[in-house]
This record gives structure tokens, sequence and C-alpha cells, in this order.
């Protein structure tokens, strides 16, 4: 099992963090070595994304919906999710070679912001081992895989966006080559419910995100990010690195977070997921998942999937 080390160096300051948990969102330079690989990632993505359908498809298939592989949605958007190593020719293609180290250190990253966050809310280090277990490096193969994921996105021109949405897991890092990623910036000071506020191009600034799960085990503390993709001209591509809990340890003891229960982090998760739709797969598929929750009273618009996908979301 993962077991935390030391707490690492701080990465944020006491304001960078109120402003996190405030508003669910965080614009952050990156350390060199990540914008180091984050550059050849990019670069590799883009050949692999210029390449025929056929060869995408067959270097990396589709599986569990849009959660694994090259997925094409119509007229938008084509994007390629990776959740552990591969074996055979397409273990030995640049983007794959190149995932693992991009993995590596943005899990780091993203471990420093939690480890900040959990020094300002009194939850301890150790807290986090079990819901990590298996993330913060890429996977040896499918049947190590949890639900974090990378995820490399080319938007086509006048065309590629994604709906208002919370992501589902801890933290993501999202980082575009044009605008497109816009994040919403609550009011503070409005009291009214939900909160007045507005919509802040992020550019190209590497940002990172509140996910629905740590805002759920801060009890609140911790707000989620609410964003969406506009189109934009020229197309663009993204770089989104998800960091979820793993579910190799399904018995989880919230005392270190302040509550005395017990609960199933596979039901938890499945609550998280199957509650949202997929703003990622294909416009048929959104407006039925979006129908089938609308049938339940829900209003709102996030990320997620279907039940199916939840539940191989334990490959997961």
């Amino acid at each position: 099992m993962f077991i935390a080390p030391a707490h690492p160096p701080p990465l944020l300051n006491a304001d960078q963090v109120l402003e996190l948990a405030q508003t669910g969102y965080l614009p952050l330079e990156l350390p060199p070595p990540l914008i180091i690989s984050l550059q050849e990632l990019l670069r590799l993505s883009t050949d692999l994304f210029s390449q025929d359908i056929s060869t995408k498809e067959s270097q990396f298939p589709t599986a569990q919906g849009t959660e694994l592989g090259y997925y094409l949605v119509e007229n938008e958007k084509e994007y390629l999710t990776l959740r552990h190593q591969y074996i055979g020719d397409t273990a030995t293609t640049p983007v794959s070679l190149a995932t693992a180290k991009f993995w590596t250190l943005a899990a780091s990253f993203l471990y420093r912001i939690l480890a900040d966050l959990s020094t300002a809310l009194d939850i301890p280090l150790q807290a986090w081992e079990p819901l990590l277990d298996g993330c913060l490096g890429l996977p040896t193969s499918k049947a190590e895989a949890t639900p974090t994921l990378l995820r490399l996105f080319n938007y086509f021109p006048d065309a590629g966006a994604a709906e208002r949405h919370t992501d589902t897991g801890f933290l993501t890092l999202c980082i575009g080559t044009a605008s497109g990623l816009q994040v919403w910036r609550p009011c503070l000071e409005d009291s009214t419910s939900p909160p007045s506020g507005l919509w802040i191009d992020a550019g190209t600034q590497p940002t990172v995100l509140v996910g629905k799960t740590l805002q759920l085990l801060s009890a609140g503390r911790v707000n989620a990010g609410l964003h969406r993709v506009m189109t934009n001209p020229k197309g663009r591509q993204s770089v989104v690195f998800a960091l979820r809990p793993s579910l190799r340890h399904p018995k989880l003891d919230l005392a270190p977070f302040g509550d005395p229960s017990v609960v199933n982090l596979v039901d938890v998760w499945k609550g998280i997921r199957g509650s949202v739709f997929n703003v990622n797969a294909q416009t048929s598929i959104r407006e039925e998942q979006k129908k089938r929750l609308q049938e339940k009273g829900w209003t709102g618009s996030e990320e997620g999937g279907t039940a199916k996908q939840v539940e191989e979301d334990g490959l997961a």
C-alpha cells in the first residue's frame, strides 16, 4: 500500500490555500521538470493526433466508455485517456513512453497541494494512504489501474467545448495551449445561494481544480471548482491529469476527516460518478444521461459516467 512520506515542502502559501479552498481553483506556475515533461508530451500528442483515425484506434483501443484509450466526439474533439502502462507495440509509442514521467511529476505536484490543504484542515497526511494507493505512479497493468487518469485533448476549431461541470476526484491539473478553459469565480461576499460570480478564461495558465470527492471528505470546507470549455477559433490542445481516489481499500474510516463513520469507498465513488453526466461523451450519450438524471430531479451539469463505467473503475 502507498505510505505517505514525511510532509513534503509546502508549495502554497496561506493565501493560496484559502483561495483554492474558497473558489475551487488556483492558477499556478509549474516547476521546471514538469514544464519540460509537459512540453514533450504536447509535442508527442500533436504527432499522435495528426495520424489517421484507424492508427489511433488500433494503438489505443477505446474501453470503459470514455475512460480508457482513444475516443472521438464527432465534430467536437478527440482525446486519449491513459490509466496504465501498455504492453506490446503500444508500449513503445512515444506518447506511452512519455506518459510515465509526466504522470509521476504531476502526481507529486498535486500531492504537495493536497498536503498543504491537509495541514490547513488539520487532516493527518496518513489519512490519504489508502485513498492514494497506486495513484502516484503510472500503474504497470490494467489490473493495477485506479480511477486516476491522464487525458490528452485535441479540440477542433470553432467546435470542441464542454458544458459547465465540476470534476469527480480530488484534484485536477489542467494545461491548455490556447484560451478555452474557463473557471467560475464566485463572489465570496455574496450571501445568496448560489452566489453570483463571473467566468474567467484561464488562457494557457496551468490551473488546479478541486473535485467533488475532496469537497465531500473535507465536509465542504474545500469547494469543488466549477469550470467549462469554450470553443476556440483555431482549436486547442490540453493536458489534464486527474488525481482520483484508489478503490483498493473499500472500507474507509472517516475519523481522520472529522467524521466517526466508516463507509464503503466504492459506494461513495459510485454515488459521485453515477449522479452526474459525462461531458466528454458523444452528444447522444450526454443527452440520454441528462434525461435520466432530470427524471430524478437533477438540474446541474457535471462530469461523470454510467454505472458500468463506475464499476469498471475498480480497474475503475
